[in-house]
């Protein structure tokens, strides 16, 4: 005999109790059955609004009261149709003008205590069973009987949260149904009512909401039940809520240790009770889905779980269900108190007081953390315990208190995380995982607890801090990828770019086990976000469409409260007002990746506070092309330096542009000629001045000075500028061409004394003896400074162990391709830095 408990959706409607009549009578074939039912879903709300209403006095509820037997006698018409008898329609008649007496008594006294409370949302189920049970007999034609529960199962009088008496409700329960299935076909079938019984003066009681689980445990127990299912609208029990995290999975099979720890933390699937009769007679349970029968469930059972024990039930189990945790569950609304005290240190008995007048004052305590030095004493309640937690404390402690030896502090609005799993037990390194994910993240835990038993870890945090939270954990002990969600800023050549090779990339990067989503684009005008990823193949119809203003601060706010776990922020503008934004990225839980030098080169009391910040808040600011556009510049400095090689001198060719121009200048062309045909190559700025003042060659040099350790500002640079302080000045123009040829002659001259010496005009960039300067200088033609050619640029580390010949990078150091792929190359790298 298996007993099957059907909740509220799965019998919200026809159609669906149609399909649970489907699932009732395939069961009913193999063995027999007791199937117990909740109210139609969304009932036992309305009822307790009735009742309100009608204890506010008048007839206001009547309203209510008229949808409620609408709908039960629409839903009998409907599903018997033509075959409903005048007694199904009686029962149900009957059963309302119950209800409506039970109303109208209330909107008398003008009182809905418990007791009455509890009498009139018992209609719920006992409604929800007749009707279902005349379903299946008159439509059907399946033998059936209606069972109201009150009669059998018997509890005390702590009416709307009963507690069971389960010596009279087994022999009860075990009598009746011998007595029901005794000479009656085998495929009879008891429709009981979920959710309530009565005390032994009969007197309706509720066993609390969700109840109908608990009470088909308790029929399931007291009848030797081979399995207890519980049909509800999920396929079973998953690893965390997939309302927080998108990428949790059903659970094959847990232990009811495990299973126990879940649903007291929160998990909505179970009724916190609901399989202690269950544990007791070592009875399977089974979670399955109406919506979809076919999906295999979770078997909650004594054996090793992972794996299903019954045969008839055809499951693999999930490659990651066999990790050390099974489930990370929550419980919000928490208030946490803490008890301080230097007098409580080594004081017996402090413990007991502050407990025994909680319990004094009817409040549960959740979860308990005591330093070892019993300086303090953590606690946390249920909201709505949490008035009841502050009176008795300001009671007991009241002398402490007036002498301000002891102390009390509250924090609401908390959020209790469980991690739980049989592997977490004798396990080294758990505790260490959840911490360091939660640490790596930022998150803030308020109180730590473990249990003995050494299956749930538990910590508060605050609300805000929940969602990711979970994730951080779930990403750490279930997911198999590395995700890493992105927001761009910039999309010009380099963001589109960037944008296009993420795309074509994106099979590539899931072969590797890195799922990497862009969750945010901003230009300068407008920014588009989206938790689930943007579509890359669009991407530019949903930025244009968007009606979310640019604003960086306000772009990082909108980031930061997405929760997402791993997240950078790619900045691929030239723009100092991103940069002025950083801190708030970083405030968002946000990495950083950016081609743009501005950050590199703020005045050195700011770049040290970002520095500062970046490192407290554990994030990583990654910036290959900040020097050499796709050229890895700065990760050979990294190594050179980690290796514990010294750096004697860094030169090199730091500008594309110059590079272009010095490569191709061979006098028989005007410089100036030059540069403009550079600039119309789109080689240069669009003021082919911030080219030629050698600015940007210096604070790429400035950036390689501060890997060195230097606390160097822009000032400290000498850099040769190329145009004339004359020209230097004001806006630009088109006519600065004309100008700029006054000093062809000068520039012709330099290139033929070099030409004399069998040496070419270079602008070179070098850093030697804590002094850097940035200028043209002339090289003999088998310098490898001489042989570059196009847009190269050429970077040689001199060192301790690169003494003789220096090591060289070259390469082109411009265009969107190539500084794209810069970037591209840190998304990599951190993607290989994240756990």
């Amino acid at each position: 005999m298996k007993a099957l408990k059907f909740g509220g959706s799965s019998v919200s409607t026809p159609e669906r109790i149609r399909v649970v009549a489907r699932i009732i009578s395939e069961a009913a074939t193999n063995e027999r059955i007791v199937v117990v039912v909740s109210a139609f879903q969304g009932i036992t709300n309305q009822l307790i609004h009735c009742a309100r209403l009608a204890e506010s006095g008048g007839r206001g509820y009547l309203a209510s009261y008229k949808e409620i037997a609408k709908r039960h006698r629409t839903m009998l018409h409907e599903l018997c149709g033509a075959k409903l008898s005048a007694s199904d329609g009686q029962a149900v008649d009957q059963l309302l003008e119950e209800l409506q007496e039970s109303l109208k008594g209330i909107s008398l006294l003008r009182q809905c205590p418990p007791r009455a409370l509890d009498l009139v949302t018992s209609f719920g189920e006992r409604l929800s069973a007749v009707i279902i049970s005349s379903f299946l007999y008159r439509k059907r034609n399946q033998p059936s009987r209606y069972v109201d529960t009150r009669g059998l199962i018997v509890t005390d009088d702590n009416f709307t949260q009963a507690t069971v008496l389960f010596d009279k409700t087994n022999r009860n329960l075990r009598r009746h149904f011998k007595k029901l299935f005794s000479g009656k076909p085998r495929n009879v079938i008891p429709i009981a009512t979920g959710f309530i019984g009565a005390t032994e003066d009969g007197r309706t009681t509720t066993i609390g909401r969700n109840g109908s689980d608990y009470s088909a445990a308790i029929i399931g127990a007291a009848l030797n039940a081979s399995i207890i299912e519980i049909w509800t609208d999920v396929d079973g029990i998953l690893s965390a809520d997939p309302a927080i995290v998108p990428s949790a999975f059903v659970l094959p099979g847990i232990s009811f240790e495990e299973a126990m720890e879940l649903s007291y933390f929160g998990a909505k699937v179970l009724h916190s009770a609901t399989i202690a009769p269950a544990v007791a007679k070592k009875i399977p349970v089974l979670i399955k889905n109406t919506l979809n029968p076919v999906a295999a469930g979770t078997l909650i059972s004594d054996k090793v779980p992972g794996a299903h024990r019954d045969s008839r039930v055809h499951s693999h189990p999930h490659p990651r269900s066999e990790a050390v945790a099974k489930g990370i569950t929550s419980i919000d609304g928490i208030t946490l108190f803490t008890l301080r005290g230097l007098r409580m240190v080594g004081v017996p008995g402090t413990a007991e007081r502050l407990f025994r007048a909680l319990a004094d004052h009817r409040v549960n305590v959740i979860l308990i953390s005591q330093a070892s030095s019993e300086h303090t004493i953590c606690f946390a309640v249920t909201g709505s315990d949490a008035g009841r937690a502050r009176k008795a404390i300001a009671h007991e402690f009241r002398f402490e208190f007036q002498n301000k030896i002891t102390t009390f502090d509250e924090n609401d609005r908390q959020t209790i995380v469980a991690i739980v799993g049989d592997g977490m037990k004798g396990t080294p390194g758990v505790s260490g995982k959840v911490f360091d994910a939660l640490g790596r993240n930022n998150i803030n835990i308020s109180a730590i607890a473990q249990g003995a038993s050494e299956r749930n870890i538990s910590f508060v945090v605050s609300h805000e801090q929940k969602v990711r939270a979970i994730n951080v954990i779930h990403e750490a002990f279930f997911e198999q990828r590395t995700h890493l969600s992105l927001a761009i800023v910039g999309v010009g050549n380099i963001g589109s770019t960037l944008l296009r090779q993420l795309h074509q990339q994106r099979a590539y990067l899931n072969s590797q086990g890195f799922d990497v989503k862009v969750c945010g684009i901003s230009d300068s005008k407008r920014f588009v976000i989206s938790a689930e990823g943007i579509d890359l193949g669009r991407w530019k119809e949903q930025l244009a469409t968007s009606r979310r203003r640019s604003n960086m601060k306000q772009f990082a706010q909108s980031m930061g409260a997405l929760q997402l776990t791993n997240s950078a922020l790619v900045d691929c503008t030239a723009s100092p007002e991103v940069v002025d934004a950083y801190p708030e990225f970083v405030d968002a839980n946000m990495h950083i990746i950016t081609p743009n030098k501005k950050a590199n080169v703020l005045p050195w009391q700011r770049y040290a506070e970002l520095m500062e910040k970046m490192r407290d808040r554990q994030k990583y600011f990654l910036y290959e092309a900040n020097v050499g556009a796709g050229l890895p510049v700065i990760s050979t400095l990294h190594d050179l330096i980690a290796s514990g090689d010294t750096i004697v001198k860094i030169e090199g060719m730091f500008s594309g542009t110059l590079s272009f121009i010095f490569n191709t200048y061979d006098g028989k062309k005007p410089f100036s000629a030059l540069v403009a045909e550079a600039r119309k190559r789109g080689y240069t700025e669009p003021d082919p001045r911030d080219d030629l003042s050698g600015q940007d060659v210096g604070r790429k040099l400035l950036i390689l000075a501060r890997q060195l350790g230097l606390p160097f500002d822009m000032k400290d640079i000498r850099i040769e500028n190329l145009v004339a302080p004359a020209l230097s000045r004001g806006a630009y123009s088109e006519s600065f061409f004309g100008k700029y040829a006054r000093y062809d002659g000068a520039m012709l001259r330099r290139y033929e004394k070099a030409k004399k010496k069998g040496a070419v005009l270079r602008y070179v960039g070098s850093l030697k003896n804590g002094r850097a300067a940035a200028g043209l200088q002339q090289y003999p033609a088998g310098h490898p400074f001489a042989s570059t050619k196009g847009t190269d640029n050429i970077i040689a580390f001199t060192t301790q162990r690169y003494s003789v010949t220096p090591l060289i990078i070259q390469g082109p150091g411009a265009g969107a391709d190539v500084t794209a792929m810069g970037v591209f190359s840190d998304i990599l790298k951190l993607l290989h830095y994240l756990p």
